[in-house]
């Protein structure tokens, strides 16, 4: 199957930094390295996320010398952000070398290592933001609850996907099955696009808050009106128990026009490295990713960049060896069970 891909490279990046390119380094034994992102080509954050790394990881010979004050990337590194069609694929060529490190969500990093042949090819630098899981429903049909879609059409996406697999834990943590709804084999952009045209009642997604398709859908003037269900109490305890590196979060109020914030799963994307990201350039990276002045560049307009939570249980993949105390946490990486992940 063909796929699309091109280089996104850092807007931020200092026009001095990248003509410097052009003439030899101050420094002789300062040999410039590029760094690829992998991130998917649709998705704002994992855009945003990508392009912001790039840019704060970069620093080509011939840029000033670094201060505690301001941000400075790893010397002698170019960094892209990449775009490809979907996560399996950054994960793939992560994992074989063909590409350096990417953005993925956690779960597909699980499910990608456990049906590898060679799963300690994949390691973790860090994660990145998270995704909510959103249940979206047309106020007129009259449902409250995720348990209230019995006989609904719900969009389930196809067979084997991502979207599916959320939408049947999701199914299961409130007590239904797939034989209780009316599922409709839609997923993505055009699930949303069936919802508003009134061909669904329902759909699962889990995407970056403000996802920036389901905004768009909500500000327009002919929309018509939804709600997003909770996941809550015992619900959100069995869902995080089938969707393992789940976490209990919230949605707010206004991330949507004229829709109520509501409690959900969160999970989170992660920064993964494969074979071609030695312990040094780890460790550097490491550095950079934990700079005050950094973070404060990555966090910018109010995102939040976790980079290891504190009680980091139920890793999707091992930290990356050269990261050894840099996050002042010993995680925890769940073992693959027999016959791959579920």
């Amino acid at each position: 199957m063909s796929r699309k891909s091109w280089l996104i490279l850092p807007l931020c990046l200092p026009l001095l930094g990248l003509a410097a390119l052009a003439r030899p380094p101050a420094d002789p034994d300062l040999v410039v390295r590029y760094l690829r992102i992998g991130v998917v080509e649709t998705g704002e954050r994992g855009f945003d996320m990508g392009a912001s790394l790039a840019a704060m990881l970069s620093r080509p010979p011939g840029m000033p010398a670094c201060a505690d004050d301001r941000a400075c990337g790893v010397p002698g590194m170019v960094a892209l952000a990449q775009a490809q069609a979907r996560s399996a694929d950054i994960v793939a060529d992560v994992a074989t070398g063909r590409l350096e490190t990417g953005l993925v969500p956690a779960d597909r990093v699980y499910a990608a290592r456990c049906q590898s042949a060679n799963p300690d090819n994949i390691t973790i630098l860090g994660e990145m933001y998270d995704e909510a899981l959103h249940v979206l429903v047309r106020t007129d049909a009259r449902v409250d609850s995720i348990a209230g879609l019995k006989g609904k059409r719900v969009a389930i996406g196809p067979a084997g996907s991502p979207a599916r697999l959320l939408a049947d834990r999701t199914l299961s943590a409130h007590g239904l099955r797939r034989q209780d709804i009316r599922g409709v084999e839609l997923a993505g952009e055009e699930a949303l696009a069936a919802l508003a045209d009134g061909k669904l009642d329902a759909l699962f997604r889990i995407a970056a808050v403000p996802d920036a398709a389901l905004a768009d859908l909500t500000a327009r003037t002919d929309a018509p009106p939804l709600r997003l269900l909770p996941v809550a109490g015992d619900a959100v305890g069995r869902l995080s128990g089938l969707h393992p590196f789940g976490s209990v979060g919230h949605i707010d109020d206004g991330a949507y026009p004229g829709i109520k914030g509501v409690d959900t799963l969160m999970q989170p994307v992660v920064w993964i490295a494969g074979p071609a990201v030695d312990k040094d350039l780890a460790r550097a990276l490491g550095r950079a990713l934990t700079s005050t002045p950094n973070r404060t560049v990555l966090q910018k307009g109010g995102r939040d960049v976790p980079l290891l939570r504190p009680v980091a249980l139920r890793m999707s993949a091992p930290l990356h060896p050269g990261l050894d105390g840099f996050y002042r946490v010993d995680p925890i990486t769940m073992a693959c069970p027999r016959g791959g992940p579920r």
